[in-house]
């Protein structure tokens, strides 16, 4: 997802730099890392385990990806005289997903969360213009298409940039659990010390309490690292 983001903000400042570049050329050098972009994700679906790829639809997007990318290599005459259109709505979908993750970050408490609302009206703004054709001339049209996908670029690196964050933030919360259960099961052996010295209970008792103590901070323990490991796929499947 990092790589595709730095991806689209490099062929934006080229069409920015370069408007005069051809788009029958464009459509397919996009064309052709479309179809390597599709045949890394459906390896990628069958390299990594099943829990690395429940949520993520590696293959369904692979295989899109791969006739969407054959499609612009065999049709790049046609589709060069509406490739405005299909950028437009590539960003207005992609734009789409991305105000449900500025508002998923928002109801996160995520203090930034509006960089990446802002990114996202932006990217649609620049998207419904680019659908409805209302630029003139080739250069202008070319400039406005690499604008748009730099801005969308920036848009899907600041979603990374925020699932990274939050990920750290739930490791490390999850870290302080796990610490504050250790402490308790701390205080309690140190309770049943003090009980076995004063002799108030049998030594077979303190035993059989500590071995309940440990099996009830595995058990917590063990809650928590699943719960981390939820909310982090949650969030990188984001």
């Amino acid at each position: 997802y990092l790589l595709v983001s730095v991806f689209f903000i490099a062929l934006g400042v080229l069409l920015v730099l370069r408007p005069d570049t051809s788009m029958i050329y464009f459509c397919r050098f996009l064309g052709g890392v479309a179809v390597l972009f599709g045949l890394a994700r459906i390896v990628g679906y069958f390299v990594r385990e099943l829990d690395g790829v429940g949520l993520r639809y590696d293959f369904a997007t692979g295989a899109f990806a791969v006739v969407a990318g054959a499609f612009l290599l065999w049709r790049a005459p046609e589709v060069s005289g509406v490739m405005d259109v299909v950028i437009g709505l590539f960003i207005l979908v992609d734009c789409v997903f991305k105000l449900q993750v500025a508002m998923d970050s928002r109801r996160m408490g995520a203090r930034s969360w509006w960089v990446t609302l802002l990114f996202t009206c932006v990217s649609l703004v620049l998207g419904l213009l680019l659908i409805f054709d209302t630029f003139k001339g080739q250069r202008v049209l070319s400039t406005m298409m690499g604008v748009a996908l730099v801005a969308d670029g920036l848009q899907n690196l600041c979603t990374v940039i925020y699932a990274t964050i939050f990920v750290k933030d739930v490791k490390k919360k999850g870290e302080g659990a796990k610490v504050a259960v250790r402490n308790i099961r701390r205080d309690g052996n140190e309770m049943l010390k003090k009980l076995k010295k004063s002799e108030e209970v049998s030594e077979d008792e303190v035993s059989d309490d500590e071995e309940q103590l440990q099996k009830m901070t595995d058990r917590y323990i063990k809650k928590i690292d699943t719960a981390i490991e939820e909310k982090t796929k949650e969030l990188m499947t984001i």
